[in-house]
This record gives C-alpha cells, structure tokens and sequence, in this order.
C-alpha cells in the first residue's frame, strides 16, 4: 500500500533553544508522535522547508528561522487541555505570568505528552499565541523540566511577537538564584565562555572554542557563603540552552543535585531531589503598554529546605553525613569542555 501524502501544514519559528540543532532533532522535539525516520524521510522527501527554501535532515538551524513542515496528521491532539494546577502572578488580555513548579516540563515533548505547562495552558486559556505551533500554544521561552520560577506567556501572536523582539534584543532581565557547589572566591564575576551542543552527546551542551561555540555570558553575585556551598544571584546576558548550569560547572562550581552538569553528592539529593536552581525575577516591557513591568516569585519550599540545612551546617562534613545517612558521595563526573570527554 502507497504512504499517504502530507496533508496538514505546521509552522514554527526556531527558538533560542534550538539553535544549532539539525533540522531533523528540531522536528522530533516538535512532533513527539512521529520517529526521527519519519521525520527524516519526510524532509528529504521535500515537504519541509526553512525560510521558504527546500532543506536537508542535517541543516542546522539559527533563532529566528522560519520552518514549515507538511505532515499527513495534525498534531494539535499532543497539547491536549489537562486540568493541572497553576500559579498564576499576573495576567491580563495579553500576557499571562506563572510560577512554575520544578519537575513540570514546558511543552510535550518524546515519551511525554501530558502534564506539561502547554496542556494545562491549553486547559485554563483555549486559545493562546500559536507562533510556536500547537504543542507550544502561548509559549514564549522555556526553562528545564527541574528549574522552576517566573515563565511568560504570550496570549496572542501579537504579543508574542513583541515579546519576543524584546528576548531577541536582551532587553529582557532575568533573574536566578542558585545553590552551586564549593564557596566561591570572588562575590561577583563575568562568565564569558561559548556554549555549544556536545560533540558526542548532542542532548548536552558544553563550552566550545571551535566554530560551533556561540558567545555566552552569564554574571553572578554571591548572596551567602556556608562551609562548602554558595547562594549565588545569577545574571544570564545570553540565552542558550542549559547556560547557567553549564558555566557555573565550568568554574568547578556546579549546581547542587544538577544529574546532568553536577556532582553526584547523594547527600544532597536526600534534601534537594533536582537542580537548585530558581528564575527568581523577570522584567519586561508589556507587550500592548510599554510599561516596565517586574514579577517576582519566592523561593519553593525545596530550597528553602536546602538553604535551611546549609544554614545549620548540615553539609559542613558531608563525609560524616553520608556514613549517618547510609550513603556515600559520589566522586564528580567530568563536566564543561568539549575535550572533557562527559
């Protein structure tokens, strides 16, 4: 029997995140139904373009781009409505601004179609900015699964689009508190390092000094010091993906309990079970007024767990620790540069 052809026409533009990704990995994230295969047979077959133009599975592509894709189902099923619980910090008929909770992911994406952000949007709002497609309905940036704090959401294109011309600008503030490893030296400091996908392990990034590294700042501020850990103030100048854990590993100061950038210190995950690491503030100018608007949301009760025992010095001996808690620290694994062999 004949392969159906393509019938449902999808656009997105490429986001920050996707940047240097291959056409085909882009496309897998987007429409988590689908195998790679099929996506890549789809494309070399000609029913996806960029920027208008015919591409290859292995075409990389770059924040702004414009993809079209032709696909023989619609996909709009993935962002399906899911009553799940929101924390809502502002909104009116343009943009909506949430707190959200570690362990949430932003949208669908392989092997998870439920409990996202997008299906709980796609529940409390219906309709919202379709920019980013069907599985990322209002979506305007994104944090990591396990990072929680202040997102942005766009409730019309328009707003999106004017929104998104602040990120692209770095006209956007943005705001984190994190809880790395070891005290650091300087109480404030300028990470300059370029970020770019692992040369062998592409779901990763690393610092790369070749050609695929891309420009990355990140300032920090120390908070409060204890005996072998900082609260830290971070700054991201840039936007790449999983910056702000790369850079802080790269300085030998990973953050607590990070699986993929961290040390493995078991005893640490007994008190903080992901990444300590908040988006604490977020400053925009409203998409409609032009206002300078700043939100704000607290620390969740994990890190405020964490700080609590550093603050009673409950990691200043953590080899004694783990004896008490029947575990024992991890030794760290090899993170940052592309040689690192990670």
């Amino acid at each position: 029997m004949e392969r159906e052809e393509p019938k449902f026409r999808h656009r997105f533009t490429a986001e920050r995140a996707e940047a240097g990704v291959r056409l085909d990995r882009a496309l897998v994230g987007r429409f988590p139904g689908y195998s790679r295969t099929h996506l890549q047979r789809l494309v070399k077959d000609g029913f996806a373009t960029v920027n208008g133009r015919p591409a290859r599975p292995g075409r990389t592509l770059a924040e702004g781009d414009a993809v079209e894709v032709i696909m023989e189902a619609e996909t709009r099923s993935y962002a399906r409505p899911e009553n799940l619980p929101l924390r809502v910090l502002f909104e009116d008929a343009s943009i909506a601004v949430l707190d959200k909770p570690p362990g949430m992911s932003v949208h669908p994406g392989a092997g998870e179609r439920s409990g996202t952000l997008a299906n709980a949007l796609a529940y409390r709002y219906g309709e919202l900015s379709s920019l980013q497609g069907p599985l990322r309905p209002g979506i305007v940036h994104r944090l990591d699964k396990d990072t929680s704090g202040v997102i942005l959401v766009a409730k019309s294109d328009e707003a999106h689009q004017a929104l998104a011309a602040q990120f692209k600008a770095r006209t956007v503030h943005k705001t984190y508190l994190a809880v790395v490893q070891g005290v650091l030296d300087f109480d404030a400091d300028l990470v300059s390092l370029p970020l770019g996908r692992h040369p062998t392990r592409p779901e990763r990034i690393a610092v790369r000094h070749d050609s695929r590294g891309r420009a990355s700042e990140t300032y920090y501020e120390v908070r409060e010091r204890f005996p072998r850990h900082t609260l830290v103030e971070v700054h991201p100048r840039t936007g790449r993906t999983h910056q702000i854990r790369v850079h802080m590993a790269a300085l030998g100061h990973p953050i607590v309990a990070d699986r993929v950038y961290g040390r493995h210190d078991r005893v640490l995950r007994e008190v903080i079970g992901r990444q300590a690491l908040h988006a604490f503030r977020l400053e925009i100018r409203h998409p409609a007024t032009g206002e300078t608007m700043t939100f704000e949301a607290p620390l969740p009760e994990d890190v405020e767990r964490l700080l609590r025992f550093l603050r009673e010095g409950g990691a200043a001996a953590p080899e004694t620790l783990a004896e008490e808690m029947g575990v024992a620290e991890e030794a760290p694994g090899p993170v940052g540069d592309e040689d690192a062999g990670d």
